[in-house]
C-alpha cells in the first residue's frame, strides 16, 4: 500500500470517527432532553386538578373561620382535621403554600393585587390576604391575591 493511499484512509477514518462522536453526542443530548421533558410532564400533570382542588381547600378555610365564631369545639376540631388531612395529601403531590402575611412588601412575582387601599404606614405593602397562593414543584400555579396599601 502506498503512503498516499494509507494517508487517505487515515484521514477518512478520522473523519468518520469525528462524525460518529458528534452523532453519539447528539443522541445522548436527545435522550437527556426527552428524559427531562418526560419528568416535567409527570411532575406537572396534576396541575389543573390541583388548581381545581385549591378552591375546595379555600372553602375549608372560609368555613373554619365562620365555625370558629360559634365556639363549637368538636366541630372546629373535626373540620380542622379534615382540612389538614386534605392539605397534607395535596402537599405530598408537590403543592406548597406561598407564605404571605400582612405587612409583607408587595411583590409582583408572588402576589396579585386585587385592590389598593389608602394606607400611609403600609404603602406598597400587603394589607390583607384574600386568597393564598401556591407553588407546584417550585412553579407558581396560583398567585396570592392581596389588598395593597397605596
Amino acid at each position: 500500500m502506498s503512503k498516499n493511499k494509507h494517508k487517505q484512509e487515515l484521514e477518512f477514518n478520522s473523519a468518520l470517527n469525528i462524525k460518529y462522536l458528534r452523532l453519539f453526542a447528539d443522541f445522548e443530548n436527545f435522550k437527556k432532553r426527552i428524559k427531562k421533558e418526560k419528568l416535567d410532564i409527570i411532575n406537572n400533570a396534576n396541575e389543573t386538578l390541583l388548581l381545581d382542588l385549591l378552591s375546595v381547600l379555600d372553602d375549608f378555610s372560609r368555613s373554619l373561620k365562620e365555625i370558629k365564631k360559634s365556639n363549637n369545639v368538636p366541630l372546629i376540631q373535626g373540620i380542622s382535621l379534615i382540612k389538614e388531612k386534605f392539605y397534607k395529601i395535596l402537599k405530598n403531590k408537590g403543592l406548597k403554600k406561598i407564605k404571605t402575611k400582612k405587612g409583607d412588601v408587595f411583590n409582583t412575582d408572588l402576589h396579585e393585587a386585587i385592590t389598593q387601599v389608602k394606607a400611609d404606614e403600609l404603602k406598597g405593602k400587603v394589607i390583607d390576604v384574600i386568597e393564598d397562593g401556591y407553588y407546584l414543584n417550585n412553579k407558581i400555579i396560583r398567585y396570592s391575591k392581596v389588598v395593597v396599601g397605596n
